[in-house]
């Protein structure tokens, strides 16, 4: 139980509710812990959700496959973060998405109609929950478009530059490390991943970027 309450703790969905509040509702919808390898698949594309994910610990990557094996990496998950949360509330609709553990993980579904009901609006705690769970939605759907306008670059190139910039702006550095190796890295930008690494030696060789496996230093270009 303390892994869990801790984890709610960090998670936006139940942010301004105290403690004692977090403790009395893990007791409330008392979650079952599942634990998962890395590589092993967490929720699965045409299945219903199985409620809101939780991540107590690891990292999972939420994931959209086409028929012919290409993969899209939409988001990064780690501890505190929700996932699934969209599914969970339109139960009926089949999953789009599938999540993968990248690294040994743990995590607890959460039934979406005991956090969200309607009967229970009048809750303080649930109407904390269900203010919270807007903007988290607002949230995500912010970073889709952040990632679209990556994706609409023309060039890889571009693609790359837009999401470093993006990235730089976030940590506040030239000097980025970001989440994903070069085959992650290509799936997030929908990219071959031969002609990502060759576009990065380019960059390089430019002088506009140094780096070394997932750490990136961002060069201004002096023409």
């Amino acid at each position: 139980m303390k892994k869990i309450v801790e984890a709610m703790a960090l998670s936006p969905l139940f942010r301004g509710l105290t403690p004692a509040e977090l403790k009395e509702l893990a007791l409330q919808l008392v979650p079952g812990i599942r634990q998962f390898e890395r590589g092993e698949t967490v929720i699965r594309c045409g299945e219903r959700a199985k409620g809101i994910g939780l991540v107590l610990s690891g990292r999972l990557h939420i994931v959209r496959d086409d028929f012919l094996g290409n993969r899209e990496i939409l988001a990064e998950v780690e501890k505190g973060d929700i996932f699934d949360e969209v599914f969970a509330i339109l139960y009926e609709e089949p999953q789009s998405i599938s999540a993968e553990a990248v690294q040994p993980s743990e995590v607890v579904f959460l039934p979406a109609e005991e956090l969200l009901s309607a009967e229970k609006q009048g809750d303080a705690v649930r109407s904390v929950i269900i203010g919270n769970m807007f903007r988290v939605i607002a949230g995500k759907n912010l970073q889709l478009t952040r990632k679209m306008a990556h994706l609409s670059r023309r060039t890889i190139r571009e693609k790359l530059i837009s999401y470093f910039s993006e990235e730089s702006s976030r940590q506040k550095s030239l000097s980025i490390v970001i989440p994903f190796n070069r085959q992650q890295l290509a799936d997030y930008l929908a990219v071959e991943r031969s002609a990502l690494s060759r576009e990065l030696s380019r960059m390089k060789e430019d002088g506009l970027l140094t780096y070394r496996k997932n750490h990136f230093i961002l060069h201004h270009r002096q023409d």
